[in-house]
């Protein structure tokens, strides 16, 4: 073999392993997919939320013994790897992960814990502020959480306080990371809210309300109440998902049966309304793909006895079976997450006395 065609040779293995490397790169830093397991993780209440590298899914559940708790589960194994305890229940938990995936926020009632995802240890516990109300009068049910678009504020809402037969008016707070502090507290005219949601460019909140749909303005020295979405009032779209372009907010009404919405947050108008299920079915935890053509939703049926998650086309709203997830192992699904690579649901669900993560492929 001549001195040229050797170094010919040498040159062609070069940019083979030059290829093999980028490659391998390129493959680390890509997201990883879900092996798919139902993996038993507690009593009930299965809410997860999956790491920025899909490597791991954060679970919040409760125990047997009434205990809210924290555990991590590889997503590849299907592994309870850790476990934390935040406290006996108070009302509900609703996990939210940090934009960068190094903290993770869960409310239960009104104590919002916050926990080092590294290590899995709890850094603060803190209680939100006491809810202005007449005396006698219970404070409301915290309903959920969402970070702003650059995770600086995470804003928590809360329903109304509550007398025998009377109501007050919920509020949106708004909570500083940086600070770790409540620094501004909004009031939404409606008694009853469900989770926020930010929108992303702008950062607005969205709520759904008894009212209907609420515009929350994000300025950080005096956010307000812009108004309320009309064509909403009557659907209680309490889950409400945003496309990742901002262009369009989802307004899912929680019973199959009703009127779910789909809005132009630029006016702040319905643009169309779509029916996702029958009756019977409970509907909730709405996630949209990365890019923006999927709406998924966890689905009870309730008369059936079956679990699913359902696919929509986010344009119409019209059902893409091909791309949901039926005949689930749970009964009654209580949580959604789709993973970073795209293709995996991790879902949470109770079948009998169990709480179950499942990890589905799609």
């Amino acid at each position: 073999m001549s001195r040229t065609t050797r170094l010919a040779a040498a040159a062609a293995v070069l940019l083979v392993l030059a290829g093999t490397t980028a490659a391998t790169a390129a493959s680390a830093d890509a997201p990883v997919a879900g092996a798919e397991a139902t993996v038993a993780v507690g009593a009930r209440g299965v809410a997860p939320v999956v790491s920025p590298d899909g490597a791991k899914a954060y679970v919040a559940v409760t125990e047997a013994d009434n205990t809210s708790t924290v555990k991590i589960v590889d997503t590849q194994s299907g592994a309870v790897t850790a476990r934390l305890a935040l406290g006996t229940l108070q009302w509900g938990a609703h996990p939210a992960l940090s934009p960068d995936g190094k903290r993770l926020y869960v409310l239960d009632g009104r104590r919002l814990s916050v926990v080092d995802t590294a290590t899995l240890t709890l850094t603060a516990t803190l209680t939100l502020p006491d809810q202005p109300r007449p005396a006698g009068w219970i404070a409301g049910s915290t309903s959920g959480l969402a970070f702003s678009p650059d995770g600086a504020t995470l804003y928590v809402s809360q329903s109304g306080p509550t007398a025998y037969r009377q109501n007050g008016q919920s509020r949106i707070l708004a909570f500083s990371t940086a600070q770790q502090a409540f620094t501004v507290s909004v009031q939404v005219p409606a008694p009853y809210v469900g989770a926020p949601a930010a929108r992303p460019g702008t950062g607005d909140v969205y709520v759904g309300s008894s009212q209907g749909v609420v515009h929350v303005t994000a300025a950080a020295t005096a956010p307000a109440v812009a108004g309320t979405v009309q064509g909403t009032a009557s659907n209680l779209d309490y889950n409400l998902a945003f496309t990742p372009d901002g262009k369009r907010l989802f307004g899912l009404a929680e019973l199959g049966s009703g009127a779910s919405t789909i809005i132009n947050p630029a006016t702040d108008t319905v643009t169309a309304t779509f029916s996702p299920a029958t009756g019977g079915d409970s509907l909730e935890n709405p996630q949209v793909s990365a890019d923006g053509t999927r709406l998924y939703l966890a689905d009870t049926n309730l008369g059936a006895g079956t679990a699913s998650v359902l696919a929509l086309d986010t344009a119409t709203g019209a059902p893409v079976p091909a791309d949901g997830a039926g005949n689930l192992d749970e009964d009654i699904l209580t949580g959604l997450a789709l993973g970073p690579d795209g293709h995996t649901f991790y879902v949470g669900g109770t079948v009998g006395q169990v709480g179950n993560l499942q990890i589905v492929a799609h």
